[in-house]
């Protein structure tokens, strides 16, 4: 429960940050893109860019985990490996 109102309670205060921030900048601006030109708001610009930022910064993530639990996996194969050939000791004492 608590790390559940950890996670919800800063996207909140985000969201309402962002509320208030496209509250004062309505102004609209045109941005060209590299294909075409669009009139939006400052806020929906900021929105937009973030938005990206994200996306790419979360697909940069899952590519690094995935790095990471291939090779786990590939250390975990070659310890079995080392561990199965390994002479056994006496444990004995």
């Amino acid at each position: 429960m608590l790390k559940k109102l950890l996670i919800i309670v800063p996207i909140l205060v985000i969201f309402f940050i962002a509320l208030a921030f496209g509250a004062q900048n309505a102004t609209e601006v045109t941005v060209n893109f590299l294909l075409f030109k669009a009139q939006l708001s400052v806020a929906a610009v900021a929105g937009i860019f973030l938005g990206v930022g994200f996306f790419i910064s979360v697909i940069f993530y899952f590519l690094s985990t995935l790095r990471w639990k291939l090779r786990y996996r590939r250390l975990s194969k070659k310890f079995s490996a080392l561990e199965s050939r390994a002479p056994e000791s006496n444990t004995k004492e």
